[in-house]
């Protein structure tokens, strides 16, 4: 039995499938247009209610969204590939913790820059919406600067699936040049996440360039 991935080039599927390969389990991709035409975003509907991905169809046929409640999912249901802190591991606080942070926090933001006439219906309101939502996204990347002391990675000489989430994310809002320059710690786990073989030939598909 496979898993069934619904997936964006760029979008938050991104974690998900480099998940999947980095544990060598097999899957499907079906490629949908989260921001398409009505007949796409409904097709996405149909699979998960919010018109949301990663949508991931597990083997028994259940459904699991949410990419951070995924990635805790996969990393502690193999822990041989050691992927994920294992419970009892002194990192396995900061793990739930940034993983979390960012899904909730960072990661919500772009419900807004996606669609601000859902939240605000006069347009000339929005220019200022979109820029807030901005500094939040850059604050947040701060605060999680400065709360990490990776080396080389994220939580320390390990590569887990918080490095798969934050090397993702690296390449949205705002963008890379900005994250490199403001947040030096995070960029060194980020490029050596990158660097890793089956993260870059996902890169490479998801986001159309080679990793950096």
């Amino acid at each position: 039995m496979k898993y069934v991935l619904y997936r964006a080039n760029g979008f938050g599927s991104t974690c998900v499938e480099a998940a999947l390969e980095l544990l060598n389990l097999p899957f499907d991709r079906i490629d949908v247009e989260v921001l398409g035409s009505a007949q796409e975003r409904a097709r996405v509907r149909a699979v998960n209610p919010a018109g949301q991905i990663p949508a991931l169809v597990l083997p028994n046929d259940d459904l699991m969204t949410e990419s951070a409640g995924i990635l805790i999912y996969l990393g502690d249901l193999h822990p041989e590939a050691g992927l994920a802190p294992t419970p009892d591991a002194p990192q396995r606080p900061d793990y739930l913790r940034w993983l979390l942070f960012l899904s909730s926090n960072y990661y919500s933001t772009f419900a807004i820059t996606d669609g601000p006439e859902r939240f605000l219906a006069d347009e000339r309101q929005h220019p200022d919406l979109l820029t807030k939502s901005l500094e939040r996204r850059k604050q947040f990347w701060k605060i999680m600067e400065d709360g990490v002391f990776p080396g080389p990675y994220i939580l320390g000489e390990a590569m887990s699936l918080l490095d798969v989430y934050v090397a993702m994310m690296s390449h949205w809002s705002p963008r890379r040049d900005w994250f490199f320059e403001h947040c030096p710690r995070l960029s060194g786990a980020v490029r050596a996440t990158e660097a890793h073989p089956i993260i870059r030939s996902v890169w490479k598909r998801n986001f159309a360039l080679e990793a950096v």
